[in-house]
């Protein structure tokens, strides 16, 4: 045995997740480790760096496409990460759609990941990458369907500049997910029959409408342009009138343009709405899960 391999015993790094380990979390793989999170949007990329400790450091953000920006930013975001590792948010050219009865277990997941097929059968589209997200008590389940050349032109831009892609994931359904899940969890056994989740994340918006305990109707839109605030209203406005008076309405928001998130707000509090969002939410979904 090497005296290199000897040390990482005693020291427990043999025990570390790889950073190539998809199957454990992104805190985890990186634990004592400097990585980057990016966020790509249509016509915008933010970025931010976790530092040794976990903790969120410099970031940034620029206008233009990302394969013209990636480059320009290629020796600052490589400093930001240890062995060139980042974690990588899309929101543009993708879909999220309700599904029933679809396959569930502990390997889903990763099966969703390797071989998609096994698991959406006839729904299958093989120029598409998939994530899914199961109603904890229905047979109903949210599915994204993200454009794959889309996804493997980001990972190759980042491949040129030095960076590697250790995960790549749609920065609005992670916090459709995360809203999912804070709802069921923080009033579970109470969670209201009719409610819509609305969430926005740099110019993508989805509605999820809940009614008799039950989601019914889900409609998303990604890469909106300056007009974001009355589209987003166009598609909120008409889901949410088909509830009952009073119904709860939540709202998560995350992203640059700060102006975008008040002003839907301001339309959102005459419907009663309760904002559920928080500083970083998406830099801190990126970086621990």
């Amino acid at each position: 045995m090497l005296l290199a391999e000897i040390k990482s015993v005693l020291t427990f790094a043999a025990f570390s997740a790889e950073p190539d380990d998809s199957n454990v979390s992104w805190a985890k793989r990186f634990e004592g480790r400097k990585s980057l999170l990016i966020n790509v949007s249509r016509s915008q990329t933010s970025w931010k760096a976790l530092n040794k400790k976990g903790r969120f450091e410099d970031g940034g953000v620029m206008e233009g496409e990302f394969s013209d920006i990636a480059p320009q930013r290629a020796d600052e975001w490589r400093q930001m990460a240890d062995g060139g590792w980042c974690s990588v948010s899309v929101n543009n050219r993708f879909i999220i759609s309700l599904e029933n009865n679809m396959m569930r277990g502990d390997n889903v997941t990763g099966l969703l990941r390797t071989n998609p097929r096994a698991v959406l059968g006839p729904k299958y589209d093989r120029g598409k990458r998939y994530a899914m997200c199961h109603h904890p008590e229905t047979t109903a389940s949210m599915l994204l369907a993200c454009e794959e050349s889309m996804v493997k032109t980001t990972e190759d831009v980042l491949k040129n500049i030095g960076l590697r892609p250790g995960r790549v994931c749609c920065g609005l359904f992670a916090l459709l997910e995360h809203a999912v899940g804070e709802i069921y969890n923080i009033k579970r056994g109470v969670v209201p029959a009719n409610a819509s989740i609305i969430v926005a994340c740099e110019g993508s918006i989805a509605v999820l409408i809940q009614q008799d305990d039950v989601w019914k109707e889900l409609r998303c839109r990604s890469g909106m342009g300056p007009d974001a605030v009355e589209t987003s209203l166009q598609i909120i406005t008409p889901l949410v009138q088909k509830l009952p008076q009073g119904s709860p309405v939540y709202f998560i928001s995350d992203g640059q343009d700060l102006k975008f998130r008040s002003e839907l707000m301001a339309h959102l509090e005459k419907l009663g709405a309760q904002d559920m969002t928080q500083d970083d939410l998406l830099w801190t979904i990126l970086g621990t899960r």
